[in-house]
């Protein structure tokens, strides 16, 4: 290492964000299984489900996805381009998201906010005038999602791109060498997060600001009710919750992009670039423009109006996302056909992950479509959707998190433990997608409980969830085994 440059400048900020993101994990998931659980044996009352919900969804999307997303991506930037992972940026990022999970989990778990892991209006505000929960109680809730909101939405984009564009490159730190910002294009798949999604989270960001100001009595309570309008706050709502998504998506797909040529078949043979690196740059280019204006396929039962062609383009656009997937399948299968795979942890996540992305993909089609959305949205097939596109997410991030787990924690991965991890988590996801599905066309409805149809497929819940709640059991049991000798 040159004089002043430290590797711990590189990791200590992304270590942290992966070790939180586990522990954010671990609540969540407990409290997944604790919902299952209750719907094959009725331990629970109706308001404490909603509690289990509500804390479930924030806590495994932001707390612990996000976290990983965020954690691994600054990682890979900056070891690609020499820089360290630290400063004002980072550290807010950091702190700021996990202060306002904290209190999220404390406006739910302590002060009794059951608003379901979707804003949705007016729900909160009722809650409130029904005296389901405290208007205390939702003011904690409502500044913890500016917390969050501001590190989504600001902060992290502004960190990454900081490491993209800006600052001196320190050579000692470049551990592996991109040709500039597009090249490979796995690199691409950052930018639609930092370009596009602090634009279309602004105006929601705003609103939640200016609500959150009234509840603690700095602006008048009457002058935010421009916010608080059906059309003010679902359209603004969904076309950041939407894109948030498929930005997360994209970065993933660009994870793939970016670890499979490093795992092709041998050292002489490696292509480092993909089969073809301009097909890679247009399924991104693609996929991010069409998924713009597909948000409007989660107004198409709402009770907001909705003219009629907006529906239609948020249909027709759902669909185009599919070629933009499908372009992404035809360039990694072709990668991995012509120059062939070396079988690590971290290609068989990636690519594991990348396959319950597409599958799920199916379903998301269906969603989609105006049709099938009246008959699907409100049910446990929509729910199957927002799962297993946020574990195959998470899967492609476990890759990357392999492809650095010595960087990281110092010492190679358990190889059996990091297999059985990987394995039972891309077969949980699919078995719980599956069963789901499934629920959702015996007209199971989600959000519900106890449930008054489509009760057959909570055996298998409870089964594919244990299966997965064992697939973090092996990773955990890597962190803690004794360190070992590289092979």
């Amino acid at each position: 290492m040159e004089a002043g440059v430290k590797l711990e400048d590189l990791t200590r900020y992304p270590r942290l964000m992966v070790l939180t993101s586990l522990a954010w994990f671990l609540a969540g998931g407990t409290a997944g299984l604790l919902m299952v659980l209750a719907h094959a044996t009725g331990l629970l009352r109706i308001p404490e489900y909603n509690t289990l919900l509500t804390f479930h969804g924030t806590v495994m999307t932001f707390g612990g996805l996000f976290q990983l997303m965020m954690g691994l991506s600054l990682l890979r930037a900056g070891f690609c381009y020499g820089k360290p992972v630290k400063g004002l940026l980072v550290k807010a990022s950091y702190v700021l998201l996990n202060l306002g999970m904290l209190m999220i989990a404390a406006s739910v778990l302590g002060l009794g906010v059951r608003t379901s892991y979707t804003l949705m209006f007016p729900l909160p505000a009722v809650g409130v005038f029904k005296g389901l929960w405290s208007m205390e109680g939702l003011t904690v809730f409502v500044w913890g999602v500016v917390l969050v909101l501001a590190v989504v939405v600001a902060l992290y984009p502004a960190a990454l791109a900081r490491l993209v564009f800006g600052g001196k490159t320190q050579e000692a730190l470049v551990l592996e060498r991109f040709m500039g910002t597009l090249n490979p294009s796995g690199m691409a798949g950052m930018l639609p997060y930092v370009f596009i999604l602090p634009p279309l989270g602004a105006a929601i960001t705003v609103g939640a600001v200016a609500i959150g100001l009234a509840l603690v009595g700095i602006v008048p309570l009457g002058s935010i009710g421009w916010a608080l309008t059906p059309m003010n706050f679902n359209y603004p709502f969904w076309i950041f919750a939407h894109n948030l998504m498929e930005a997360m998506g994209i970065m993933a797909l660009g994870t793939v992009y970016w670890l499979i040529p490093r795992y092709t078949a041998s050292e002489e043979q490696r292509a480092r670039t993909l089969f073809s690196e301009k097909l890679g740059l247009f399924a991104i280019v693609f996929y991010s423009t069409a998924a713009i204006m597909a948000f409007p396929h989660h107004l198409f039962t709402m009770p907001t109006s909705q003219p009629q062609g907006l529906s239609y383009t948020g249909q027709v656009a759902s669909w185009l996302t599919g070629f933009g997937a499908a372009f992404s399948v035809f360039n990694v299968l072709a990668t991995s056909y012509v120059f062939g795979l070396r079988l690590t942890p971290a290609v068989l996540a990636a690519m594991l992950g990348f396959g319950v992305y597409i599958a799920d993909g199916f379903l998301a089609m269906q969603l989609g479509t105006i049709g099938w959305a009246f008959r699907l949205h409100g049910t446990y097939a929509a729910t199957a959707h927002l799962m297993t596109i946020l574990i195959a997410v998470t899967l492609i991030w476990i890759g990357a998190l392999y492809h650095s787990y010595r960087l990281l924690f110092g010492r190679p991965e358990n190889p059996k433990l990091a297999y059985a991890h990987i394995v039972l988590t891309a077969v949980a996801a699919l078995g719980l997608l599956y069963t789901m599905a499934f629920m959702g066309s015996l007209g199971a409805p989600r959000r519900a409980y106890p449930l008054p149809v489509g009760s057959e497929g909570v055996a298998a819940l409870l089964t594919f969830g244990a299966l997965l709640a064992a697939g973090q059991g092996a990773f955990i049991l890597q962190l803690l085994s004794p360190k070992r000798r590289a092979p």
